[in-house]
């Protein structure tokens, strides 16, 4: 199921950033991650931007954390199987 799938990388990603690194644009990435995992029966939420702020993340943190860039990229294909 593809929510699972994004919860489990929403959770890579998290684990990958550690509670000291985390700059302001990556933790809005992770507040608009965490709006798409909802409930089947809860309105779909949508946040402007989400992906363009991935991509924007991803050229952040690509250089120096290319475990954590790859994941982005998860996220990012993840999404675009979703339709967002």
């Amino acid at each position: 199921m593809p929510i699972d799938n994004l919860k489990a990388l929403i959770s890579d990603l998290h684990d990958s950033f550690g509670d000291d690194e985390t700059s302001p644009l990556q933790q809005q990435l992770m507040q608009q991650l965490q709006m798409y995992v909802h409930d089947v029966d809860a309105a779909e939420p949508v946040p402007p931007g989400l992906v363009e702020s991935a991509e924007i993340l991803l050229d952040e943190v690509e250089e120096d954390y290319p475990q954590t860039a790859a994941i982005i990229r998860q996220v990012i294909n993840a999404l675009g199987s979703m339709g967002i």
